[in-house]
C-alpha cells in the first residue's frame, strides 16, 4: 500500500527554523556556563588541566618518566597552552570546554542544515539544548567536548556532494587531530577516507594524506614511547621500551556485576536517547535502496551508520565488556553522539514508513525493552518517590482506616530490602509507561496515521519526539547541578589560600582530592606528578624503576615522597588516623584550614602541613 506523507507541510516564514536554532544555542550556552560553575571537579579534569600546564611550561613533556601519559598528547597540550595564554585555573579549562561544546553544536547544526534542511537542523540543536547531562559532560575540562567539536567540523567539511579539495584536506587534518586528542577515535580517519573516496573520488587523497601526516608527525616527535597508547590494539606487538613490564597489583581492580553493566547501558540510553534510540530504530526502518532521495544520501547514511555503530560497539567493549570503567559508557558516547544525530538527519528524508511487519513487531519489542531498562536505570528518581506514595490499609480483603506507603506493604509482605524494592518498582514503572505510550500511539495511529505510515514507524517518530521534548525528565537528578555554590570561585579562593602559605619552589605532597585542580594555582611548586592520577596509578609491590618510567607509583616511592616533601596538602575527609600519626605536631606545623572547600561536598576543605 502506498503511504502518503505522515506530516503535512506548513508554510512557516523562511527565518523561523533558524531563529528556533539560535534560541536553542542560547539555551545551551546558558546551561553550559551554569554547569561550568556548579559541577564538582573530577580526576580526569584535574589531570588534563594540570598535566597540560606542566607540559606547556616545559617542566615535563608527554611520556617523560614520572608522569602518566595515558592519553594522546593533545588531550593535555590543548588545555595547557590555552591556560598559558589566558591564565592557569579551572575557569580557563571549563570556559575552553564550553567553547568546544558550543562549536560542536554549531558544527552539527550547519552540517544538518546543508544535508537535511533547516527544520531538522534546528531539531539537532535542541537535542543538545534539552540534554542537561550531556551539557554537563561538555562543560567540564576533559576531552569530550573537544572531540565532539573536531568530529562535527570534520563531518561538516566532508559530508555531502561538491566538497572542494581544501575542505576535504581540512577534514583530514581534523580527523588526525582527533586521534592525537584521544586514541580511541582512530577509526574515524580510515572510515572517513573510505567514504570520501566513494563520494568525492580522487579529491579525497587530500583528506587521507593530511590526516596521516598529522598522526605520523606526532609519532615522530614522541617516538617510541607514544606507542604505549596502542597497547590495547589486538595483535599489535610493541617494542619493549614502550611496553610496561613493571608488574605489581593495581589498587583499582573492581569486580562489576551484570546488574551494573545493564545499568550503565540503560543510563547511556537515557542520556543519549535521541542518538542511541534513533540509531537503533534506523536499523529496523532502513530505507530500501531505491527509496533514498539520492545516492549521495545513501552513501552518507551508510557511512554514518558504520561510523556510529562501529564506535559504539568498540566503546561498549571497553566499558561494559571490562571491569575498569563500566560506567564510562555514557561519557564515551558523548565523544561521537554527533554521528548518531546526523545519521537520523540523513535517514529521515528517506525513512521507510512501511517496513515489513516482522521489523515493526521487533521494533515494538525493542522499544518496550528500552522503556523497561530506562525505568531500571532511573531507580533513584522513580523508585524512591513511588514507594512513598500512600496506599490503602487492608486486612482480610477489607479496607481499614488510614493509609500506609507502598514500601510498608512490600517490606511487610515480601520482606525485601528498600534498594531491591526501588529497583522492582522503577523497572515496572518503565515497563508500564512504555506500554501506555505504545497503546496511545496505536490509538493515534488508527485515528490519523494508518494511511500514512506503518504502526512501527509511526510509534518510533512519536517516541523520539517525546524523548526529545522530555529529555530533561529522562536525565533526572543526573542532569541537576552538583552544587548551588560557585565551584570555580571556590577553587580560586583555595588557590589564593595555598599561595599564602606555600612559597615558590616548595616540594608538595598531594592528597587533597581526586581532582588536582587546586595545584593549578601553585605553578612554581614542585610536585610528585604520579599523584595526579591518585590511586589509579598505584601498583603495589611493582618494580620501582619500571613504575617511574611509566608514571606509576608504589609503597617504596610513597615513603620516599613523605620523607622529602616540605608541604602536605590533605583533604579534610582523608585526614585519617594514619595521617594524624604521621603529621604529628612535634614534626609538622598545621596552618589554618582553607576558608572554603574545593566544592560543596562535605569534607572538601584542605589542610596544609609544613615540615619543621
Amino acid at each position: 500500500m502506498k503511504r502518503t506523507a505522515l506530516f503535512q507541510k506548513i508554510d512557516w516564514p523562511v527565518w523561523t527554523a533558524d531563529v528556533l536554532a539560535l534560541l536553542g544555542l542560547l539555551v545551551y550556552l546558558i546551561q553550559a556556563v551554569l554547569f561550568a560553575h556548579t559541577t564538582v571537579s573530577n580526576l580526569d579534569e584535574g589531570a588534563y588541566l594540570l598535566k597540560g600546564m606542566l607540559f606547556a611550561t616545559g617542566k615535563y613533556h608527554p611520556f617523560d618518566p614520572g608522569i602518566v601519559t595515558n592519553k594522546a598528547p593533545l588531550a593535555f597540550l590543548i588545555p595547557g597552552y590555552v591556560q598559558l595564554l589566558f591564565g592557569a585555573g579551572l575557569r580557563t579549562g571549563r570556559y575552553l570546554a564550553v567553547f568546544f561544546g558550543m562549536m560542536a553544536v554549531i558544527g552539527t547544526w550547519l552540517t544538518s542544515r546543508r544535508i537535511g534542511g533547516k527544520w531538522l537542523a534546528a531539531g539537532t540543536v535542541w537535542v543538545f539544548a534539552l540534554s542537561p547531562m550531556i551539557i554537563k559532560i561538555y562543560s567540564g575540562g576533559a576531552t569530550q567536548s573537544t572531540i565532539a567539536c573536531l568530529l562535527a567540523w570534520a563531518l561538516f567539511f566532508s559530508l555531502g556532494e561538491n566538497r572542494s579539495f581544501w575542505q576535504l584536506t581540512l577534514a583530514g587534518v581534523l580527523a588526525g587531530l582527533m586521534i592525537l586528542v584521544r586514541q580511541n577515535m582512530v577509526p574515524v580517519l580510515p572510515l572517513l577516507a573510505l567514504y570520501a573516496f566513494w563520494e568525492h573520488g580522487r579529491k579525497a587523497a587530500g583528506l587521507l594524506i593530511s590526516g596521516l601526516a598529522v598522526v605520523v608527525l606526532a609519532h615522530v616527535i614522541y617516538w617510541p614511547m607514544i606507542l604505549q597508547l596502542w597497547s590495547w590494539v589486538p595483535l599489535l606487538q610493541l617494542p619493549a621500551e614502550a611496553t610496561f613490564q613493571g608488574g605489581g597489583t593495581p589498587s583499582w581492580s573492581p569486580d562489576m556485576s551484570l546488574a551494573s553493566r545493564l545499568l550503565s547501558i540503560f543510563q547511556a540510553l537515557r542520556f543519549h536517547f535521541v542518538a542511541l534510540a534513533g540509531s537503533i530504530a534506523v536499523l529496523f526502518l532502513w530505507p530500501k535502496f531505491n527509496s533514498w532521495k539520492s545516492r549521495v544520501d545513501f552513501r552518507m547514511g551508510l557511512f554514518l551508520l558504520t561510523l556510529f555503530w562501529g564506535l559504539a560497539i568498540m566503546h561498549s567493549l571497553a566499558a561494559i565488556g571490562q571491569d575498569y570503567c563500566v560506567f564510562c559508557f555514557t561519557p564515551y558516547i558523548a565523544f561521537f553522539n554527533v554521528a548518531g544525530i546526523l545519521l537520523l538527519v540523513v535517514v529521515a528524508g528517506s525513512w521507510n514508513w512501511d517496513p515489513p511487519l516482522l521489523n515493526q513487531g521487533l521494533l515494538i519489542v525493542v522499544l518496550m525493552l528500552i522503556f523497561t531498562g530506562i525505568g531500571y536505570s532511573a531507580v533513584e528518581d522513580i523508585g524512591s518517590p513511588l514507594l512513598q506514595l500512600p496506599a490503602p490499609r487492608m486486612r482480610d480483603l477489607h479496607f481499614l482506616p488510614g493509609f500506609v506507603t507502598w514500601w510498608d506493604i512490600l517490606s511487610n509482605r515480601f520482606h525485601i530490602s528498600n534498594n531491591l524494592a526501588m529497583k522492582y518498582v522503577s523497572t515496572f514503572f518503565g515497563f508500564s509507561l512504555g506500554g501506555l505510550i505504545i497503546l496511545a500511539g496505536y490509538v493515534i495511529w488508527n485515528w490519523m496515521g494508518r494511511e500514512r505510515a506503518g504502526f512501527g514507524s509511526f510509534v518510533v517518530v512519536l517516541v523520539l519526539g517525546l524523548g526529545l521534548v522530555l529529555s530533561p525528565v529522562l536525565h533526572g537528578s543526573a542532569g541537576a547541578h552538583d552544587c548551588d555554590s560557585d565551584v570555580i570561585l571556590a577553587n580560586e579562593q583555595i588557590g589564593a589560600y595555598l599561595q599564602e602559605f606555600i612559597p615558590q619552589g616548595s616540594l608538595v605532597y598531594w592528597n587533597g582530592g581526586l581532582s588536582t585542580a587546586p595545584l593549578l594555582y601553585l605553578p612554581e611548586a614542585d610536585i610528585f606528578p604520579a599523584q595526579i592520577n591518585d590511586g589509579y596509578a598505584f601498583r603495589s609491590q611493582g618494580n620501582t624503576a619500571e613504575l617511574i618510567k611509566f608514571g606509576y607509583w608504589n609503597e617504596e616511592m610513597d615513603a620516599g615522597w613523605k620523607a622529602s616533601a616540605d608541604y602536605f596538602i590533605i583533604e579534610s575527609w582523608r585526614f585519617t588516623a594514619e595521617w594524624k600519626e604521621f603529621l604529628n605536631p612535634e614534626m609538622f606545623d598545621e596552618f589554618k584550614r582553607s576558608p572554603v572547600g574545593t566544592s560543596c561536598l562535605e569534607g572538601s576543605q584542605l589542610r596544609v602541613f609544613h615540615r619543621k
